[in-house]
């Protein structure tokens, strides 16, 4: 995993002074690297969906410097060459970077989501950028819906942002106490009363 360790620590380098941006990729890297481990994801598929989660949002410098403005278009756009470049530094295949570049270039994309390393990065970025953009439940569950795909990532969303509220029962109390009554019966011990 060096070259991995190695793209993050490029990646850090390359967002230096904006903690908001860094903490952003590590964050869709560790559900990324979670989603895909729980989804069955092969080693060589992880470590490009790995990769590709550290330098999804790569273009937005490129794209602030040049048109001073960031949108997933214009990211999608100035991504690709700047990933391909510290990739190929770093010493990473071919194979992989052509596919990570693909990735970085359309993880704003949501029609004709094509791989699983394709579906669980924009899983991961949508449920980082929910929380960080404040979104709104109602539109957090029209957006699952309609994008996710895995299980895992289903799961995620739900326990994150729509959790079922515990709900007591009336006879909580007399509930406990029969529990203990029969787990006490169980080990063979005997109160005086």
């Amino acid at each position: 995993m060096g070259r991995l360790n190695n793209l993050c620590k490029k990646m850090i380098g390359f967002y230096r002074g904006d903690p908001a941006r860094i903490q952003h990729f590590l964050k869709v890297h560790s559900l990324a690297r979670l989603i895909g481990q729980e989804e069955g994801m092969d080693e060589k598929s992880l470590y490009i969906l790995e990769a590709a989660a550290y330098v999804h949002d790569i273009g937005i410098r490129p794209a602030l410097e040049k048109y001073g403005r960031e949108n997933g278009a214009l990211q999608e756009q100035e991504g690709p060459a700047e990933a391909e470049k510290m990739m190929r530094e770093l010493g990473f295949e071919e194979k992989v970077i052509r596919r990570v570049s693909y990735l970085t270039g359309h993880h704003h994309t949501y029609s004709n989501i094509e791989g699983l390393d394709y579906q669980i990065l924009v899983e991961a970025d949508f449920l980082v950028n929910y929380f960080e953009n404040h979104t709104e439940q109602e539109n957090i569950k029209k957006s699952v819906e309609k994008i996710f795909r895995t299980e895992t990532g289903k799961r995620i969303a739900e326990e994150m942002f729509f959790p079922q509220e515990f709900v007591m029962s009336e006879t909580w109390a007399q509930d406990g106490l029969q529990e203990l009554d029969d787990f006490i019966e169980s080990q063979g011990i005997y109160i005086r009363q």
